[in-house]
């Protein structure tokens, strides 16, 4: 009765509870337990099996998610998207090389006369290889004899003379100052040579750049002198622009004489005359430009 009555105060203190806790804590059990396996259904199916139920359509949402890699993710593309980019790929922009068409192959009679003449004329200015084959005949052409307006229009000399132009190269400066083109005008082979005609045209522009850039020394102190004395160092021709000009002049007179005595009759035309857009060869007629009188009022109308 005694004990009977203190298992029931234990019980009623919470002493029991307690104690049989301790009890278990230091009692080890001799069978432990052995945790059964998860069954068959919870375990991840493999990659065949997520395929099948991925076309029967029974794939849980959560097994198509842990069956990616963790550096994949899902694509959005469709079937469609998918046809459409090996369309495109198929016809891209930069299409086939039998997509393109075939070059166009020179004609017989251009080869032969290329070959034929085997002089094409090379500008040292622009690096590129030209000939007076690839210019139609006409006033652009470099060797077309124009008429001579240096000269009174019912004077003798505008009806025996001719003017060989030689074109601007804006190529080279742009409009700093000019510079002309060293293609060799072949009309003027029996009175200048290629050779001279080229040395010609290379001390000119060397000269004409020396008194025209904009960007020299020279330049910046004629600019500052001017704004300094008014412009007055402009109009006492104290620039190195002007003494350049005037040392230009000088040397195509020279020129000119020298031609003259030897007996050729060619001169060049200054270029203060022309506004140095072109550079003028006055020569005797060659009567190789047809119809003068209607070339010569073309001329007069486009001026």
């Amino acid at each position: 009765t005694h004990t009977t009555t203190m298992e029931t105060l234990h019980k009623l203190a919470g002493v029991q509870d307690a104690s049989d806790l301790q009890s278990s804590s230091n009692e080890r059990p001799s069978n432990p337990q052995t945790v059964p396996p998860p069954p068959l259904s919870h375990q991840p199916a493999p990659e065949t099996d997520i395929e099948a139920q991925q076309n029967t359509g029974t794939l849980s949402r959560r097994a198509s998610r842990a069956s990616l890699p963790l550096n994949r993710q899902p694509s959005h593309k469709s079937f469609r998207s998918a046809k459409h980019s090996r369309r495109n790929s198929t016809s891209s922009a930069v299409g086939a090389p039998e997509d393109y068409p075939p070059a166009p192959l020179l004609k017989e009679t251009e080869t032969q006369a290329a070959q034929s003449t085997g002089n094409p004329r090379q500008s040292h200015d622009t690096n590129v290889t030209t000939s007076t084959e690839d210019f139609a005949w006409g006033p652009s052409h470099p060797c077309f004899p124009h008429p001579n307006p240096h000269c009174a229009p019912n004077s003798q000399e505008h009806l025996s003379t001719r003017v060989i132009r030689v074109r601007r190269d804006w190529l080279a400066s742009g409009d700093l100052y000019p510079q002309f083109a060293n293609l060799y005008p072949e009309i003027l082979d029996p009175l200048i040579s290629d050779s001279e005609f080229r040395l010609l045209i290379s001390t000119l522009n060397i000269k004409l750049k020396a008194a025209l850039d904009p960007f020299t020394t020279r330049a910046w102190v004629d600019s500052l002198m001017g704004a300094a004395t008014g412009y007055l160092w402009e109009d006492f021709g104290l620039t190195g622009a002007k003494k350049g000009l005037r040392g230009i002049e000088r040397w195509l007179e020279e020129w000119n004489a020298r031609k003259r005595a030897e007996g050729e009759d060619v001169r060049v035309v200054q270029g203060w005359e022309t506004g140095f857009m072109s550079l003028d060869f006055v020569v005797p007629d060659p009567g190789i430009d047809g119809d003068t009188t209607v070339v010569g009022e073309q001329e007069h109308e486009e001026g």
